[in-house]
């Protein structure tokens, strides 16, 4: 069987790796790292300073033994696209090679600017039609991506964009569900609301509000500095009791439980089909009150994904998996599921 990865998330604010053993369908964790990332350093997926993120996960890794270099590294950013369509195809030939001909008007990236995939899950003859999964991000982000992990030491064998690494998580510990769900990523840039069907991504709706954006309402309305409004979030005793930083995630949660519940109705009408089960994860999970808002926005409860239900985490790693919230780490997790 091959070996698992070592799934590297690099994020705009914290950095998180991890690395499983399996041993009989069970899931260990043999390694697991985080880090804060500089401001400026990563910016909506784009890695703006290789030698910058390289030192982070340096750091990171220097207080790791006998992890493997093999690394998934995870991919975001809105030119970062997957999505489940239908495809004109005849049936002849290689459908990989048909597509990359006819890339530039599904993908919405020049193919020249792109490195993309699909992956066929039918083909109806008598309609000529292909029922596929493509995924695409620009190639220079990618480059940079692969880059900065080398830079690390690191060797990349998968770059995969965020949304195939949370529904690869949600395979293993769910099972393929025959029926559409839907994950909601609360990131730093953005929030990305995915839903999925039987282990394939359907269709992803990006939302251009992410937790930077609660931290500038906390900034403004407690009158402090950004970095400070950094540190606040972070901490759950300020966000349960301070009455403008309560408002700020109130405020917030509701204007974005509003969007996704737009964004869930309109999957609902385009596709006809109602998810699930529709989960939390991202670091954004972990501030109570934003939840609590977006819940009643919503009108729903909204179950935070714990990568670590199904995985078995040693008493001396609780800590690093508890410091930034278990739902922070998802994509890293997913992306550890990996195999070279």
């Amino acid at each position: 069987m091959a070996e698992l990865l070592l799934g590297v998330d690099a994020g705009a604010s914290n950095l998180k790796i991890v690395e499983l053993k399996e041993k009989k369908g069970q899931y260990s964790l043999k390694n697991i790292f985080l880090r804060q990332m500089p401001a400026g350093v990563i910016v909506d997926g784009t890695v703006l300073d290789h030698g910058a993120a390289a030192h982070v996960i340096k750091e990171c890794l220097a207080h790791g033994k006998g992890f493997t270099k093999d690394a998934a590294l995870g991919m975001r950013g809105r030119d970062a696209v997957v999505k489940r369509m239908e495809i004109a195809w005849n049936g002849k030939g290689n459908f990989q090679e048909t597509f990359v001909w006819n890339a530039d008007q599904y993908i919405g990236i020049p193919s020249s600017k792109a490195t993309f995939d699909a992956q066929l899950l039918s083909y109806d003859s008598e309609k000529g039609l292909a029922d596929a999964v493509i995924a695409a991000a620009n190639r220079d982000k990618v480059a940079d991506c692969i880059a900065m992990a080398e830079l690390a030491g690191l060797k990349p064998v998968v770059v995969d964009i965020e949304a195939l690494a949370l529904v690869n998580l949600t395979s293993v510990m769910f099972g393929r569900k025959k029926h559409p769900n839907a994950l909601i990523d609360l990131g730093h840039d953005c929030t990305n609301v995915i839903f999925y069907e039987n282990g394939f991504v359907d269709y992803v709706k990006s939302i251009p509000k992410g937790c930077k954006f609660l931290m500038e309402e906390i900034a403004q309305d407690m009158d402090v500095e950004l970095e400070k409004a950094v540190e606040i979030i972070r901490d759950k005793e300020i966000m349960t009791n301070d009455v403008d930083a309560q408002a700020a995630a109130m405020s917030f949660g509701s204007n974005l439980g509003a969007e996704i519940e737009t964004a869930v109705e309109t999957y609902m009408s385009d596709r006809r089909k109602e998810p699930v089960d529709i989960h939390l994860c991202g670091a954004g999970a972990n501030v109570k009150m934003l939840v609590d808002q977006m819940e009643i926005a919503m009108r729903m409860s909204l179950p935070a994904l714990n990568p670590f239900a199904a995985i078995e985490v040693p008493e001396q790693m609780k800590p690093v998996a508890d410091r930034a919230g278990a739902c922070a780490f998802a994509v890293a997790v997913g992306l550890a599921m990996r195999r070279a």
